[in-house]
């Protein structure tokens, strides 16, 4: 199979503005695929995969191609990774100084080395080691470092799994798992677009991955009682929590990014659910007005993203210890700042998207032993690993107010 040229121009665009500019490679593929309508299907899933898979394996590549001491030569990455997909690779200019036989040779020694195996930074095999052992961190990362499955929540306030999947497979011929022990969870057999789906356009199901979709039942929460989802992004905690509280709690989601919020509305549109309602809070006197008399507080805080690597491979390369340790800071800064809202007896649930302890088991410690924290005892918590579940890493805590 040949590379066309106009192709390779696309995908290394894609690179410059994920690699060097550092924009969210999620948005760039979108951006990249909208702009170019005369790409046909196989074009484009050409171009995803190559994206994606040049930026999992940055570092391999890097190595491969060249020598890491050298600044980044996205054109030597995607020969690269031509080159060990099979494809010929073009006499063009930009390919002058790539030795295909070497990289082929040089490929299986150094995948004997774990960082470039997996393709991760100096520091986070070295943090990875010490906080999970040899063992653990190489199947973490091995499944980490594997492409996420297509995987939705069914909203069950309009319909049940099994109505959406058969529909899904008589209607569209459209494949999908059930997955046990995620009650709410359809899994796709092959990753595709949704907005041809009737369905998915009039809110039947959101793209949620397994593991994010255990997060919400961790509060427990019930019909007519009161919950705040403090960080709440695009909200797809906050439908859930609306789901599983047939819409007939009181839910204030609360983001500092309006585009964020007003993309939750949406959602909350399309989903038919009344009972979600949005709260700006990049001024943090609003969170005066509200009375500490919540039922439970959802704090799904930023961290790492370390977690989610099978859909943000580019995590890895933004990331870094300077980063990670203003994260903390950050981290412990909202738990301050939204435990107080928690009523005496209501729960804090505590999450990120990361494995790492420092961000999830001691950054809990750390509140417990602090003059607020006192107030609190844990309950509960756990690392949803993805080397022993294949979906995204995860990790919750569920602490109760002391009446």
């Amino acid at each position: 199979m040949k590379l066309h040229r106009n192709i390779a121009m696309g995908i290394v665009s894609g690179l410059e503005n994920t690699l060097i500019e550092k924009r969210p490679a999620a948005d760039v593929i979108k951006k990249l695929l909208k702009s170019n309508p005369g790409w046909g299907s196989r074009d484009r899933r050409t171009i995803a995969q190559a994206f994606y898979d040049i930026i999992r394996q940055k570092r391999l590549f890097h190595a491969l191609s060249g020598s890491e001491s050298e600044d980044l030569n996205l054109w030597n990455l995607l020969g690269c990774w031509m080159i060990l997909n099979d494809f010929p690779l073009p006499e063009w200019i930009e390919f002058n100084n790539i030795n295909a036989q070497e990289i082929k040779t040089k490929a299986p020694v150094l995948v004997q080395d774990r960082r470039y195996k997996h393709s991760i930074p100096d520091w986070l095999d070295q943090m990875g080691v010490e906080a999970f052992g040899e063992i653990t961190w190489e199947k973490e990362i091995a499944a980490l470092n594997t492409p996420a499955n297509l995987i939705v929540r069914v909203n069950t306030l309009i319909t049940t799994v099994e109505n959406l999947k058969d529909i899904l497979e008589k209607k569209y011929n459209i494949v999908t798992l059930l997955i046990p022990d995620y009650p709410h969870a359809l899994v796709f057999d092959k990753k595709q677009s949704l907005q041809s789906i009737k369905e998915y356009r009039e809110g039947w199901f959101e793209v949620q991955d397994a593991n994010s979709q255990k997060v919400s039942p961790w509060l427990e929460a019930e019909c007519g009682k009161y919950y705040m989802d403090a960080c709440a992004g695009a909200g797809g905690k906050s439908l859930h929590l609306a789901d599983l509280t047939k819409d007939s709690a009181k839910i204030v989601a609360l983001d500092i990014f309006p585009a964020k919020l007003d993309e939750l509305q949406k959602r909350c549109y399309r989903n038919n659910i009344q009972s979600v309602r949005t709260i700006n809070v990049e001024n943090e006197k609003i969170l005066q007005t509200l009375e500490p008399d919540i039922d439970g507080v959802l704090i799904d805080a930023p961290c790492s993203g370390l977690g989610v690597l099978k859909r943000n491979p580019d995590a890895k390369w933004n990331m870094s210890p300077e980063r990670l340790t203003e994260i903390l800071k950050t981290q412990e800064k909202i738990l301050q700042t939204y435990a107080p809202l928690v009523k005496k007896g209501g729960k804090l649930v505590y999450a990120t998207c990361s494995i790492l302890p420092a961000e999830n088991k001691l950054q809990v410690d750390k509140f417990l032993k602090s003059q607020l924290g006192s107030q609190f005892e844990l309950e509960k918590e756990h690392t949803y690993f993805s080397h022993l579940t294949g979906f995204d890493g995860f990790y919750c805590a569920r602490l109760i107010k002391k009446m």
